[in-house]
């Protein structure tokens, strides 16, 4: 079995959505949370909505 390492990229908190630019296709994509547990995480695994490839989403603190 192959593993994959998937890219990261740094995204930024707003509400209860993250945003992250796509460095391939620089699209900006948001990611949106019901639970405000899941939303704190460090990071997240997200998809670009317009090339669909995939990224670790890497959120820092705002303590």
């Amino acid at each position: 079995m192959k593993t994959s390492v998937k890219p990261t990229v740094i995204g930024t908190r707003s509400g209860y959505s993250i945003r992250f630019i796509c460095p391939d296709c620089q699209n900006e994509t948001s990611i949106v949370f019901n639970m405000p547990k899941a939303f704190y995480k460090q990071s997240h695994e997200g998809t670009c909505s317009t090339c669909r490839k995939r990224f670790t989403i890497l959120t820092p603190g705002t303590r």
